[in-house]
């Protein structure tokens, strides 16, 4: 059978719109014009603008230099230097990078049968342990919005959060994750007002018509529900180890840890175990987005 054969030049136009995607958020997230991360990195602004010009054939130094002038996190530094093709230098391993609260939160979760990540006060995800990632880690990828990288980027940007959490029922997805979503990135602004990873995720939040919309009417859920869901009602959850919907509660935790650094831990506790769970007993207790 006749296949017709990839044109190299469009792949090449999907790689450079994908960093130029991946680049531009981090640098929104970031809060930082054009000019001042060129400033930053310690080059004119001329010259960011031709590296920019075919952003997937970077070197692996000009790789190197974005991606520490953006702050990157872990996940997406690795995603830019696959996307240019580019191998990062050698560091040290990432377990020799744990301060000891995220060594003894790996010990914790690793124990844990249900799927348990934990994340910093933006959402971005710091450890999981190997049942999150048997559900999660097969999703598609996504430059900034892959459950692996942000919990709530996850939820609020990526178009196949509706199969896992709610099983393609867009009404459930919207009403037990969504809506719980926005109320914790407005009780998040609350609390960090001119943090801007966090106003970055409010920004894009107003940039997507769908999300938009649902925040438009996030004060009146969260006047009904409050601004974090208590409700120990389970939530619609797909989960692709056993292949069918089945109900879970979304447990959370949150620890000051160390040098004032926040952690949050979310566990997804099902009401029909997966592998190797064990069955719940007795009520749900207190749930609450991750």
């Amino acid at each position: 059978m006749d296949t017709e054969a990839e044109d190299p030049h469009d792949v090449g136009r999907d790689r450079d719109e994908m960093v130029r995607q991946l680049l531009e958020e981090s640098r929104e997230a970031l809060g930082v014009t054009r000019k001042e991360l060129a400033e930053k990195m310690g080059k004119t602004p001329r010259t960011l603008r031709n590296w920019l010009r075919h952003p997937a054939e970077l070197n692996s130094q000009q790789v190197e230099q974005l991606s520490t002038a953006l702050e990157m996190n872990p996940e997406n530094r690795s995603v830019l230097y696959v996307l240019t093709g580019q191998l990062p230098p050698s560091t040290v391993t990432d377990v020799q990078r744990r301060t000891p609260v995220e060594v003894l939160y790996q010990r914790m979760i690793d124990g844990l049968s249900h799927p348990s990540v934990v994340y910093d006060h933006a959402w971005n995800v710091v450890l999981m342990n190997p049942p999150f990632r048997a559900v999660f880690g097969g999703v598609r990828q996504h430059v900034t919005a892959h459950p692996t990288r942000n919990t709530q980027r996850y939820i609020l940007f990526h178009p196949d959060a509706p199969h896992i959490l709610g099983g393609n029922d867009l009404a459930a997805f919207h009403e037990f994750w969504l809506m719980p979503a926005l109320a914790v990135v407005s009780a998040t602004l609350q609390r960090h007002p001119t943090d801007q990873r966090v106003l970055g995720v409010e920004r894009d939040i107003r940039r997507h018509p769908r999300t938009r919309r649902a925040y438009r009417d996030a004060p009146r859920w969260i006047a009904q529900n409050g601004d974090i869901v208590i409700n120990p009602t389970p939530r619609p959850f797909w989960d692709p180890r056993i292949g069918k919907l089945i109900r879970t509660h979304v447990i959370t935790e949150a620890h000051g840890g160390f040098q004032g650094a926040t952690l949050q831990r979310a566990t997804f506790v099902n009401d029909e175990p997966g592998p190797g769970e064990m069955p719940v007993s007795g009520d749900g207790g207190r749930e609450s987005p991750p």
